[in-house]
């Protein structure tokens, strides 16, 4: 990245080529002192041809994206970014004309103001000033549009967004969930600035960007009842989503010179069998945007690093260093990540496959990282024990002292550098770190959800070094309390009373979220990927594998693969195939046909009045009933079975008895 000082992208789907050439004309020839281009990124358009000889015309770049059935400004901007070799991204549209001087402008405002999103407020033309006018005009006269030009309201942002490519990656571009109108460029910058980049609106008499009359494009959307409800969920986006990290399961049109998001840490030494199976649980996760860092601490042979390597995924990265304690090692790590947030682990422990997930959902404005519960499991006999962490604060740590598990943190990566681990201390270092980190000023939220599986053995650190890792906390507390007075103390308890617990579900159900997960030689799990359309799996697993199909009344709705007897392996080629994974614990020969007559029942009570029951029918049954009735079928290569549903059973001519179901899921049903 960094190759050019700016790179601009036009996002568009069946436009104007005659308004599109205005609009990427007047950018190119602000490109004059300043190395620049243009991409014009069609997402979709019926026929790309005369976009495309458009582009070579202006010397502009040209990508199109064929094949999604919906418009979305934000998945058409991140396909142009995606191949954008630019120092500053800016984003705009087909129906903005550009002042002379604005992009070389634009550049210098984003140089000397740093850390910054930057908005240009548009001016809208007069309804005489569509195509029909610029037709027929053969120079811009400027000064007649700045004098019938009025400024827009800045509620929407403009119309133009500009941003470092640094911090486009970061919170990861335009949010690709947005779609048909409106919404991006608002929620764009309530993310930049969650992520600390300040909102500057450009404001330079040099600097203007003119609307080109034409049909307001809200009016064709609310035409129809989808383009209603996506509107509506744009704007509950907008208003309600406080992260600001995006496309975080799948980033579409990701750029090739993106960072991983998150950087997993591990220090280790001699101990390769048990990291082995660390590191295939951070390969299983739900969120694959990531790195694994192993910093091997002396180890006394070449088994670790031949354990890593025989993952032979690019995504780990292996160091070495002479034994020089785990805060070195540690340190190592923060000095070698490249991802945003860097998630702790110990080289023992197991990751629940949606840990990732859960807490980047947790990251809102004000936070810099999360934190979250654990389950300790007897590493012999299976046995848990789910401890449920407090709320991190100054105010809870100032009453009690202590950290939250340290495999449990997501902390963003420059913040960790900035405080560092204290090597000048043999035990305690993660709570040491930890309240340094509160004291220094910084939020850390708890995501509420059983993320780590820490496993109970003879030789982990806090069963052979108990009486140091004690009085390390003491000192630390006493060093988190320095210049307290007992006002201070008072209040601080008071409030850790209040605001002490996350929102979590029943201790029950966080044990049984976390049960599949146990180590290979502790539970037998099935899991179960949902599919693609058309997707065809040809791997290998340790497990049996069976791809499985239903069609209702003929028609493919869904098609998921299953292996019996999964592997930690097994769930992280699951993983890498992407997709909605699931795990449970075997329940036998039948545990298929519930899941996918469950299924089945979730698919017809959703599309059913709520409440109202139902009657299952199954085999030769179905041929009986009339036409209300719905017929679903599931083929798993081997054989196909069939099941008919009604809402009235008055309404079936069949003899036989069916299941009656009354309730709102499947779910509630099998329980």
């Amino acid at each position: 990245m960094g190759k050019l000082d700016v790179s601009v992208v036009i996002g568009f789907r069946d436009w104007g080529t005659e308004r599109i050439k205005r609009s990427a004309a007047s950018i190119i020839s602000g490109f004059a002192n300043i190395s620049g281009e243009l991409i014009i990124s069609d997402y979709g358009s019926s026929d790309p041809g005369p976009a495309r000889v458009v582009a070579e015309q202006l010397g502009a770049k040209y990508v199109y994206t064929p094949g999604d059935p919906v418009w979305s400004r934000s998945r058409a901007l991140n396909a142009g970014f995606a191949i954008a070799q630019g120092e500053l991204l800016i984003s705009t549209d087909a129906d903005m004309l550009f002042s002379p001087k604005s992009m070389e402008v634009i550049v210098a405002t984003a140089r000397e103001a740093g850390q910054c999103a930057l908005f240009l407020q548009c001016r809208d033309l007069p309804e005489m000033m569509g195509d029909d006018y610029f037709a027929g005009v053969s120079k811009v006269d400027w000064l007649e549009l700045e004098k019938v030009g009025r400024l827009r309201p800045r509620w929407g942002m403009g119309g133009m967004m500009a941003i470092s490519a640094k911090g486009f990656g970061e919170i990861r571009g335009f949010d690709e969930r947005l779609h048909t109108y409106a919404g991006e460029d608002l929620d764009f910058a309530q993310r930049a600035r969650r992520a600390g980049y300040k909102t500057v609106w450009v404001n330079s008499p040099d600097v203007r960007m003119y609307h080109m009359w034409h049909t307001p494009t809200i009016r064709t959307v609310e035409e129809s009842d989808e383009g209603r409800a996506a509107v509506a969920f744009n704007r509950d986006v907008v208003y309600n989503d406080k992260t600001y990290v995006r496309n975080i399961s799948e980033w579409r049109h990701a750029p090739q010179w993106k960072q991983p998001l998150v950087s997993v840490v591990f220090s280790t030494r001699d101990r390769s069998e048990l990291l082995s199976e660390a590191i295939q649980s951070v390969l299983a996760q739900s969120v694959q945007d990531f790195e694994v860092i192993i910093i091997d601490d002396g180890s006394v042979d070449d088994a670790t690093r031949l354990a890593v390597q025989a993952f032979g995924d690019p995504r780990l990265r292996y160091f070495h260093q002479p034994s020089s304690g785990i805060s070195a090692a540690r340190n190592l790590a923060l000095d070698e990540s490249l991802g945003y947030f860097t998630a702790v682990m110990d080289d023992d422990d197991l990751m629940h496959p949606r840990r990732l997930e859960w807490q980047l959902a947790a990251i809102t404005d004000d936070y810099i990282g999360s934190a979250g519960s654990f389950v300790n499991f007897d590493n012999e006999s299976g046995q848990l024990d789910l401890i449920v962490s407090r709320v991190p604060s100054v105010a809870q740590a100032a009453e009690k002292g202590g950290a939250p598990g340290h495999g449990t943190w997501m902390l963003r990566t420059d913040v960790m550098r900035a405080i560092r681990y204290d090597e000048s201390i043999p035990s305690g270092v993660d709570n040491n770190f930890f309240l340094r980190l509160l004291r220094a000023g910084y939020r850390v939220s708890h995501c509420g959800k059983p993320i780590l599986l820490r496993r109970r053995h003879s030789k982990q650190v806090t069963a052979v070094d108990s009486s140091n890792q004690g009085d390390a906390a003491k000192q630390a507390l006493q060093f988190f309390r320095f210049k307290l007075t007992s006002w201070h103390l008072k209040k601080l308890s008071e409030e850790a009373a209040a605001n002490s617990w996350p929102s979590t579900t029943s201790r029950e159900e966080m044990l049984q979220e976390v049960l599949p997960y146990l180590p290979d030689h502790l539970v037998t799990r099935d899991a179960t990927l949902q599919l693609d359309e058309g997707s065809s799996v040809d791997l290998l697993f340790d497990g049996r594998s069976g791809q499985q199909t239903i069609l209702r009344d003929g028609e493919k709705i869904s098609s998921t693969l299953t292996v019996a007897g999964a592997s930690y392996r097994d769930l992280a080629t699951l993983a890498r195939l992407g997709g909605q994974l699931t795990a449970h614990v075997s329940q036998g020969v039948g545990a298929s046909r519930v899941s996918w007559v469950g299924a089945v029942i979730d698919d017809y009570v959703s599309r059913s009045s709520s409440g109202s029951p139902i009657h299952v029918f199954s085999g030769s049954a179905c041929d009986a009933l009339n036409e209300s009735a719905t017929i679903y079928s599931m083929d798993d290569g081997s054989s196909r079975e069939k099941i008919g549903v009604v809402s009235n059973v008055a309404r079936a001519s069949s003899g036989h008895t069916p299941w009656l179901i009354v309730g709102s899921s499947a779910e509630r049903y099998w329980a």
